[in-house]
């Protein structure tokens, strides 16, 4: 019995806190979607069993939700199966309400009222037409991308480096046959037939000479010779 006391007083006290309302992020939508308004209390106390108010000012309201269930009654006539109040968030003190197929007239201002709690929190919702999405959208690519005139001198340069590598590495190639024929690695090739010109070679063809001379003198009578 004392720990059900003990209990009752602990909700009375938390019932018993004074509430506030964190500040919403203005809501932007486009035409034919949807949105989603939310507001979040301060301390997170659990709103399940209260009674939720959304509405525009005077004009009347959004959506209502009491005595646990949503009352479709209370609501404008624009509003009328276009409105979803999410149960589990009321119970972490947040009361976020989806908008379907929004239109321009549901641009403004929208409120959450807890009547028990005497509780306001407000957002706002902006809702585009899907031509000014598409404008936004055109802005967003050409200020991220690079004007015209930078792509065309990039590709330029691109363009110009792909035609230098090829060059350079005929160059290089140029180049490294030349060192090698210079260091007389790679021996150079003569035609058949030329004359041989180095010293070896004039030895050998006065040897052969010689030994020709002799041949002819076996086979002929020797020449007299004249002193």
């Amino acid at each position: 019995m004392k720990k059900l006391l003990l209990l009752l007083l602990v909700a009375e006290n938390i019932s018993a806190l004074p509430l506030a309302c964190l500040p919403s992020q203005p809501v932007q939508a486009v035409e034919g979607g949807s949105a989603t308004l939310q507001c979040r209390l301060d301390p997170p106390v659990d709103l399940s069993s209260t009674t939720v108010e959304w509405n525009r000012g005077h004009s009347g309201y959004v959506h209502v939700y009491r005595s646990r269930r949503d009352d479709p009654d209370s609501q404008m006539l624009q509003y009328r199966d276009r409105t979803a109040l999410n149960r589990g968030d009321l119970s972490r003190g947040v009361s976020t309400l989806t908008i379907s197929n929004v239109s321009l007239s549901d641009n403004g201002s929208y409120e959450v009222y807890l009547p028990q709690r005497g509780v306001r929190c407000s957002t706002h919702l902006t809702v585009a037409t899907k031509e000014q999405e598409k404008q936004t959208k055109r802005k967003d690519s050409s200020s991220t991308s690079p004007p015209a005139g930078e792509r065309n001198d990039a590709s330029n340069r691109e363009a110009g480096r792909a035609a230098l590598v090829p060059t350079v590495l005929l160059i290089l190639l140029v180049l490294v046959v030349l060192l090698v024929l210079k260091s007389g690695k790679i021996p150079s090739c003569k035609k058949e037939g030329e004359p041989k010109t180095s010293e070896g070679d004039q030895q050998s063809a006065a040897e052969e000479g010689l030994v020709g001379s002799e041949v002819t003198g076996s086979n002929h009578q020797p020449s007299h010779t004249v002193y």
